[in-house]
């Protein structure tokens, strides 16, 4: 069985899967004390880094979240400001289609190139340097 056959099948199961709704970069701006609220009271995706406000000049602040156009709404019914974003999830399938398909080395035939460099053991590595 070679790469693209593989590929193909991973792409089936995915096909035969709901499709989760789009994800926006959003913008919630707010109080201290409003952003304590939000978090109490909906569930946010804020990333691998975890919830982080900026400090607005005013005192205010803005967190960054990543939310469907649904969870959007319900934070704008509950009375938090918030301000929608790019949609990452359409930029992440742009970016997808830039990638390459099949093995592009052949198996190990064909040598990287570029200006990468092979790192080797530790021990390698202390000897060379």
């Amino acid at each position: 069985m070679n790469d693209q056959n593989r590929s193909d099948d991973a792409n089936q199961s995915q096909r035969s899967e709901a499709v989760p709704p789009d994800l926006y970069a959003a913008r919630i701006n707010g109080s201290p004390e409003t952003f304590a609220k939000l978090r109490q009271e909906f569930e946010l995706d804020v990333g691998c880094r975890g919830p982080h406000v900026e400090v607005n000049p005013d005192g205010s602040g803005t967190m960054l979240v990543f939310a469907t156009e649904e969870r959007i709404r319900e934070l704008r019914a509950a009375g938090y400001r918030v301000e929608l974003g790019e949609n990452v999830s359409e930029i992440g399938r742009q970016r997808q289609k830039e990638i390459g398909e099949g093995d592009r080395f052949m198996g190990g035939r064909v040598k990287p190139r570029g200006f990468g460099e092979k790192r080797g053991r530790a021990s390698e590595r202390r000897s060379t340097s």
